[in-house]
């Protein structure tokens, strides 16, 4: 299991998988599933040499228990457990959960459901990891590690004959909690962006919004031939400061289609020329 590799369908329980290569800084593990309504406990394990509990070294346990309401950290070295580290468990029974663990050059970051939980220090350095576990009351639907660190700003060509329709972009990542925006640009060669896209924290959006109104809208535009054309700011801002989001682009034949929720025109743009 590595990069780009996703594991998608139900996976059985245990789950056993040998990393192809070692872990770098800025990758991020992601576990999808759910548990069941009469759930106690299920761990996520990261071993050094082998799958199991055969003696060698754990460097990041973590187990979400439903019988204590507990998460709980740790690491095994040298044959004893460490101290474990606690805190209440966000996971409910019966739900479906979101679990990302990001490596970093010091420490592991964990986000439940999209939200930073815990930052645990690396007790055993990180290049010792070859190994992932996962057991307990759960049922696995998506297993994948991969990613890096992306600078921002971020540039980047998109191949295989560019963003043509039927293609889906897919970017994972957390406004900053002190940020006002950010934007994503689909861009043409000669400059022209066939979609951008702006979430915007600080302005408020057009038309009626049913429910509680928060501050925030998104932007939807193009940039043809040196002009802007009319914004598209209806609905609400669905992202949030500090919390994670994967924000998913569809290009269809006439529209772009983003997270399954905001339909943009392309504006007399053909998609097949996005490169």
């Amino acid at each position: 299991l590595f990069g780009d590799e996703i594991i998608f369908f139900f996976q059985n329980i245990p789950y056993r998988s040998k990393l192809t290569e070692r872990i770098e800084p800025g990758q991020t593990l992601i576990i999808r599933g759910r548990t069941s309504e009469d759930a106690k406990r299920f761990n996520i394990n990261l071993h050094k040499d082998s799958p199991d509990f055969s003696g060698n070294d754990v460097p990041l346990h973590v187990s979400v228990r439903f019988d204590e309401g507990k998460l709980v950290f740790n690491s095994y070295t040298k044959g004893a457990w460490g101290k474990e580290e606690r805190q209440k468990n966000p996971v409910k029974k019966g739900d479906s959960f979101d679990i990302r663990i990001r490596a970093h050059d010091n420490k592991f970051t964990v986000a439940i459901n999209r939200r930073e939980v815990k930052s645990f220090e690396h007790r055993i350095p990180l290049q010792h990891v070859t190994h992932l576990s996962i057991d307990g009351d759960v049922v696995l639907n998506h297993v994948q590690w991969g990613g890096k660190y992306y600078p921002v700003p971020y540039e980047s060509g998109i191949a295989e004959n560019g963003f043509i329709p039927g293609k889906t972009l897919v970017i994972y990542g957390t406004p900053e909690k002190k940020g006002k925006k950010f934007n994503v640009n689909l861009l043409k060669k000669n400059g022209d962006i066939a979609l951008h896209f702006n979430p915007r924290f600080d302005e408020k959006a057009k038309g009626f919004i049913c429910g509680k109104i928060k501050p925030g809208c998104v932007i939807r535009n193009s940039f043809i031939n040196g002009e802007w054309g009319n914004e598209e700011r209806e609905g609400k801002n669905p992202f949030e400061k500090g919390v994670g989001f994967d924000l998913e682009i569809k290009n269809e034949e006439f529209a772009y289609q983003v997270s399954h929720a905001l339909l943009v025109r392309p504006r007399q743009l053909t998609s097949k020329s996005v490169k």
